[in-house]
């Protein structure tokens, strides 16, 4: 697998700070994908997905609730890796695919940092811009 030295730094940091810390969790089950370990690949990818499932829907829900424009593309973004990670996890349950746990563990950290870069850049500057903040109740 790619990169056993992935993890969190402040290059993914987005100073929105629920956010930071769901990304850490997220970070720290993703690069645990990388583990050399066949036999628990599928619990760290259950973990990975139960998280993201939880991650993924308070973001939607902020989309929703804070009216973000582009909360269209950017939960479509969420549904299909949620889905990749759950055909994944089929395929190597139903035909023992183990080659795509290590193409998971090297493209989902690749997926994740380009995300944090563009999508949920532009939500947290969202969520903590002056706009967002006067329209919340005090």
């Amino acid at each position: 697998m790619s990169d056993t030295n992935w993890g969190w730094s402040d290059r993914l940091k987005l100073q929105y700070e629920p956010m930071d810390e769901t990304h850490q969790e997220f970070v720290m089950l993703c690069a645990a994908l990388s583990e050399d370990n066949p036999d628990t690949f599928i619990a760290r990818l259950d973990a990975l997905i139960a998280h993201s499932v939880e991650h993924f829907e308070q973001e939607n829900q902020w989309m929703k609730s804070n009216a973000f424009p582009p909360a269209g593309c950017h939960m479509t973004e969420h549904d299909a890796v949620l889905q990749v990670m759950r055909e994944v996890r089929r395929r190597i349950v139903e035909a023992g695919e183990m080659d795509l746990a290590a193409r998971l563990a090297e493209e989902l950290p690749l997926w994740f940092e380009h995300h944090v870069d563009t999508m949920d850049n532009m939500l947290a500057r969202f969520m903590t811009s002056d706009a967002i903040t006067a329209a919340q109740p005090a």
